[in-house]
């Protein structure tokens, strides 16, 4: 969503934190980086590791009936990455 987003080049890492929906109160803060894809798994690579799966996680249909709005930005803009590397 518009949180994660961020207004910096793809290109360009950045931290940005904020405060998670969902786990009940009180929200945790939750600290992460928007980084470039290659930055990810070059440096995975670049330090021995190897790419054994990578997941674009997609909202669950369900998601429509809580939230319209966040299932389409979800569903047309990712905010997850998940990826498995062995050593």
């Amino acid at each position: 969503d518009e949180r994660t987003r961020g207004e910096e080049a793809y290109f360009t890492t950045s931290r940005f934190g904020l405060y998670w929906s969902g786990f009940g109160e009180p929200k945790p803060y939750v600290q992460a980086y928007r980084r470039p894809l290659s930055d990810i798994l070059n440096g995975l690579t670049e330090s021995g590791w190897r790419l054994d799966r990578l997941v674009e996680p997609q909202p669950l249909a369900e998601m429509q009936t809580v939230s319209a709005r966040l299932h389409a930005e979800l569903s047309q803009s990712p905010a997850f990455i998940c990826v498995r590397a062995r050593c």
